[in-house]
């Protein structure tokens, strides 16, 4: 009985956002008309002396009925009622409400009365749960399973840098260089060129590559190795130290006397580095 409280208890973040709800009425409207008009359960369709077209329109009739019953409730009635977080208990008193009375609509639409009021909206209320029942499971499951694509698509991806060496390509798209991710220090623009200066056992060694520092750049955005100037790109793994003087913001990095100056363009990017 504890389990069943804390499950209840837990918090339920589904059907939070318009798109979801849509999805949800739009997926037991459309999953009743066909399941009613293929099997046709609980004799449905010998409710009625009708058949064809005309008992295609009727059975229809229930997810139609449903569907904007199911819109007015999700879209227009909850928003109103239900503030801030809710939970899974408070979702099953929804869905109970929603059965309820949409088995009071069809039953007033539908009910002979020949059976007496309270029979005949018991026979309603379990036509109604076992029909919503389905659908009603699916669609959040397909929600449930879309969000967490959404999520995973949207999870920001951290690179793993391994031994394996980082290949930097030419203008022409040619691999012309190979270095460990650990070894580069800073890129600096020269024209049509770029330098790379790299540290080599202890030292900073350089290498001109013909390519641009805006092609390298793209080359080199999955890695941290970040645009911080018009003129230089700097690999975040290698930075010792940040200056900020006078307005200005510099790097100094591994290995190296350089300063790498941080343009006033770059240095939102770079607020991690003084948190």
């Amino acid at each position: 009985m504890y389990q069943i409280s804390k499950f209840l208890s837990l918090p339920f973040d589904l059907l939070q956002n318009t798109r979801e709800k849509v999805l949800l009425i739009g997926a037991c409207a459309a999953f009743t008309i066909l399941f009613i008009n293929l099997y046709t359960p609980f004799n449905i369709d010998q409710w009625e002396p009708d058949q064809g077209f005309s008992q295609f329109l009727r059975l229809s009739g229930f997810g139609v009925i449903g569907g904007v019953f199911l819109a007015f409730s999700q879209l227009l009635i909850q928003p109103l009622l239900v503030k801030g977080n809710t939970r899974i208990i408070h979702f099953v008193y929804w869905v109970l409400c929603e059965v309820t009375l949409l088995a009071l609509l069809f039953h007033v639409l539908y009910g002979s009365g020949d059976s007496g009021f309270l029979r005949e909206y018991i026979i309603s209320f379990k036509y109604t749960f076992l029909g919503l029942l389905i659908p009603y499971t699916l669609a959040l499951c397909f929600i449930w399973i879309f969000r967490k694509q959404e999520e995973e698509q949207n999870e920001p991806k951290s690179p793993v840098f391994s031994s394996s060496l980082i290949h930097f390509k030419d203008e022409y798209g040619n691999n012309r260089l190979a270095l460990k991710l650990s070894s580069i220090l800073f890129i600096e623009a020269a024209d049509n060129y770029s330098t790379i200066h790299y540290a080599d056992n202890g030292t900073v060694k350089k290498e001109i590559l013909r390519n641009s520092l805006k092609g390298l750049s793209e080359q080199l955005r999955d890695l941290p190795i970040k645009r911080c100037h018009r003129s230089y790109l700097v690999n975040m793994q290698n930075v010792k130290m940040v200056k900020k003087t006078s307005g200005k913001v510099s790097l100094i990095l591994e290995c190296t006397t350089a300063v790498v100056p941080v343009s006033r363009k770059f240095i939102p990017e770079f607020g991690q580095l003084f948190s």
